[in-house]
């Protein structure tokens, strides 16, 4: 995984975002959920077009080079809009739509005032996120206001 971090540094992410793909696919870049994901980042087909990577054959979601880049593209998009690595993650997992909705609907700002209410997988996805990222390469990634 270190050899894709310079993907994600080059994508305006921290370079250890890599780990996610640990949670992800267990470092598989031929992982494919029942929902359709695939690739070591999980991309969904809409959400990986929408990045730029073609799903037909060859489904770039299974290319490493080419998913670090889409994934740390959205990253780095997510955090933008979010502002803060927990609600960013949270919302790569359940995605952007439901996260805001839920920060709207509760009129919160922070995934702990949200998390309660996202699905489970979410609710457990983050922490798993965080400590795979603390455990693997010492990075605590802030939360908010400390991008």
């Amino acid at each position: 995984m270190t050899q894709l971090q310079p993907v994600f540094a080059a994508g305006g992410v921290p370079g250890q975002l890599v780990w996610l793909a640990e949670v992800e696919s267990t470092f598989n870049p031929r992982a494919r959920s029942p929902a359709g994901a695939r690739g070591l980042f999980q991309l969904m087909p809409a959400t990986a077009r929408e990045l730029g990577l073609s799903t037909t054959l060859p489904d770039e979601r299974t290319d490493p080079q080419k998913s670090a880049q889409a994934a740390a593209k959205m990253l780095r998009g997510l955090h933008a809009r979010f502002g803060d690595w927990p609600l960013a993650l949270a919302a790569y997992n359940a995605g952007p739509g439901r996260v805001q909705r839920t920060l709207t609907q509760h009129r919160a700002k922070s995934f702990a005032e949200i998390a309660h209410v996202l699905p489970l997988e979410t609710r457990l996805y983050v922490p798993k996120v965080l400590a795979v990222l603390r455990v693997r390469s010492g990075l605590v990634l802030a939360g908010p206001g400390k991008s």
